[in-house]
């Protein structure tokens, strides 16, 4: 079924953009039911219901002023009115700008304005939030954008298959948040190669949608890979372990896209029967460890394989069926995609040994939104630089390793030492501090706050841990801590953040959860 309906579905060059996806599953299947939202009441639309709404979210847009190239921030939780508003947003020709529902106020501020955003659509439960720091922006409630009687018609703006789409919030290794462009084009192109090659969802799937939809990850494989297939997404708000797996039981869930962590609670859920019609389940965001992964699978009952990606470059490789599955393998490179592991001289290093993994192809961001220069040290000559290490086997087969930055993947969440050490450094009591990541089995990494007091303060640990909740989202505080004085520095006067590491490994700093 999925080869005839294949010239109908839309290319990449669709000149409607983004938008085509919903529009043309709407067309093609418009009484099946799309979307399934367990709130605390259950919600349901088809694909004719969704287009209408998304069409009433657009006149909505327009009417408050906003116009084919604006920027509209979006800020929800998982709903059936998050995907009417994001589709909304790209019907009217706009690019959203997804806001982590865990961000701070200081957060959303600056990618606010750092993209210049014409209006913020935010749910219920970020509404203080959205009235204290979005300051300019029109403030639209995300239930009067999303149920209208208006409508507008999609792709009715002016818009090049190159146009940012989406433009997704990451940061560098300064800490200085970057706006990752992705493009239509990027979109379409990789909804098809993941959707058609990878996944091979069909009408009949019904995808659990536990991972949030204002990441990429969620994005992608929860929303535009199920338009894409025509099958059914089942929405909830927030992960709840037990919750979630009466929820695949009971709405006959067949795939599971997740994070670490998730695969962790899973597996310490008590025994019960596994989820009757699961297929098999897909784990990125992080490191999914063996022992974590084998008991999500015996709770699960179904194989759990692993893919690699990063915001500027999502879902490079995947170890889907019906290849072999190979645990610790990231899989081999998405159809359509490029992936290299070199040396330091930009030269492709052998499989079995370790270099830098560079990604080519449909999926890579356009840019970072009014940064040439970062643009210019991620990409050289269409390539994009990760900062991670891996290593090929002779099959083709990528193995992440090891990290050139420091970014720390807590839960499948990236998390940024410098940008969380900004916030301390600001600290009147703080002399010097280091972030660095820990090993954990649960959420592959724990972030670990090492401190150097100024002479005289005494300032406590739980004190400074309020100090940094204030500041930076709650998945971004360090949960262990350390006074470390002095913290070990290079002959440049940096901080040795590797020999930070070594001796918490060898339990020469015992950090403390305050």
């Amino acid at each position: 079924m999925r080869q005839n309906l294949s010239q109908d579905l839309p290319s990449a060059d669709d000149p409607r953009g983004i938008g085509a996806l919903l529009a043309t599953a709407a067309s093609l299947w418009p009484d099946r039911l799309a979307v399934r939202s367990c709130e605390e009441t259950t919600l349901e639309a088809t694909f004719h219901d969704l287009d209408r709404n998304a069409r009433g979210a657009a006149a909505r847009l327009r009417r408050e002023g906003v116009s084919p190239g604006d920027r509209v921030a979006l800020i929800s939780a998982n709903s059936m009115d998050f995907v009417s508003a994001w589709f909304g947003i790209a019907y009217v020709g706009a690019t959203v700008v997804p806001i982590p529902i865990l961000s701070a106020g200081a957060e959303l501020s600056f990618r606010v304005e750092h993209s210049g955003c014409r209006a913020v659509v935010f749910d219920a439960e970020r509404t203080a939030l959205v009235e204290t720091h979005s300051l300019q922006p029109k403030r639209i409630p995300l239930p009067e954008l999303a149920r209208t009687d208006e409508t507008l018609d999609p792709g009715s703006g002016d818009i090049s298959p190159e146009d940012a789409a989406m433009i997704l919030y990451t940061s560098g290794t300064s800490g200085h948040p970057k706006g990752a462009c992705i493009s239509h084009r990027t979109l379409l192109a990789h909804a098809e190669a993941i959707g058609d090659h990878a996944l091979h969802l069909k009408p009949d799937d019904r995808v659990l949608g536990v991972l949030p939809l204002t990441h990429s990850y969620g994005l992608r494989m929860v929303l535009l890979a199920t338009l894409r297939a025509g099958c059914r997404s089942v929405l909830m708000p927030r992960f709840r372990a037990a919750e979630s797996l009466d929820l695949m039981a009971r709405e006959k869930i067949t795939w599971v896209p997740a994070v670490p962590t998730m695969y962790s609670a899973w597996g310490a859920q008590d025994p019960g029967p596994p989820p009757p019609t699961l297929r098999w389940c897909l784990s990125a965001g992080s490191p999914l460890a063996g022992e974590v992964l084998h008991r999500a699978e015996a709770r699960l009952g179904a194989e759990i394989r692993q893919g690699y990606g990063m915001t500027e470059a999502t879902f490079a490789t995947i170890n889907a069926p019906p290849d072999t599955r190979v645990i610790d393998s990231v899989g081999r490179p998405a159809h359509g995609i490029e992936v290299r592991t070199t040396n330091t001289e930009g030269e492709d290093v052998a499989p079995g040994e370790t270099g830098e993994v560079w990604v080519r192809g449909h999926n890579l961001m356009s840019e970072y939104l009014d940064d040439p220069a970062g643009t210019d040290e991620a990409l050289h000559d269409g390539w994009m630089h990760s900062g991670d290490i891996g290593r090929f086997d002779d099959e083709g087969r990528l193995y992440v390793v090891d990290r050139l930055k420091d970014m720390i993947i807590r839960g499948g969440n990236n998390v940024y030492p410098s940008e969380v050490e900004a916030s301390l450094a600001e600290h009147p009591d703080i002399r010097e501090v280091a972030v660095v990541g820990r090993p954990d089995p649960h959420y592959g990494e724990e972030i670990v706050a090492l401190i150097a007091l100024r002479k005289g303060c005494q300032t406590s640990l739980s004190d400074l841990r309020k100090w940094a909740g204030d500041r930076v989202a709650r998945n971004k505080v360090p949960r262990e801590w350390a006074f470390v004085d002095p913290l070990p520095l290079g002959p440049s006067g940096k901080v040795l953040k590797r020999e930070l590491r070594r001796q918490i490994a060898e339990k020469k700093i015992l950090p403390t959860r305050p």
